[in-house]
């Protein structure tokens, strides 16, 4: 598991080619869950979220109420090397949501895309704090693509982001 900070804008566009664009700070969470496969080589699924709390939407800041997330989940391979430098790599569907926290029960509490392709590259280092425990740091690049369509409308969104996560690992050592 893995959490720090994310960074770049998600954009849109709708069907009259407004543009839309959301940015601010994220904090993004990483979890992957898996085994190996052969030696320094795993195979596992993965959930992120990188969530922007009060986040920027065309150049109008909103309060913390709101936070506007980039979600994914998907499949992944990492391989490790000598020293504990390891790569990462992700693919599967990703989706944003604009949320509103509110006590209104008849009020929409957020408002989601529909799911499109995304992908994750990683790169990092850990150091063992233990036979089964490893901490890390990691950076990482990620994109989400996807369109949005309803009989009335269609939104194109897309997303490069990027950041710093530290990492802790669990090893099932036996």
């Amino acid at each position: 598991m893995a959490m720090g900070p994310a960074f770049g804008d998600i954009k849109g566009k709708d069907h009259y080619n407004y543009p839309f664009r959301a940015s601010g700070t994220a904090v993004g969470f990483d979890f992957q869950i898996g085994g190996a496969i052969k030696t320094n080589l795993l195979l596992h699924g993965t959930l992120q979220i990188k969530s922007i709390f009060g986040p920027t939407i065309n150049d109008t800041k909103l309060d913390s109420r709101y936070s506007f997330d980039e979600n994914f989940f998907g499949v992944g391979t990492t391989t490790y090397t000598r020293g504990n430098f390891f790569v990462t790599a992700n693919a599967g569907v990703g989706y944003y949501t604009l949320s509103l926290e509110t006590d209104n029960p008849f009020a929409p509490d957020d408002v989601s895309t529909d799911m499109g392709f995304s992908f994750n590259i990683r790169a990092g280092k850990e150091w063992m704090a233990g036979k089964k425990w490893g901490l890390g740091a990691v950076v990482f690049f990620s994109r989400t693509t996807l369109t949005t369509q309803d009989q009335a409308f269609t939104e194109r969104w897309n997303s490069n982001r990027f950041g710093i996560y530290f990492q802790a690992t669990y090893n099932k050592v036996k």
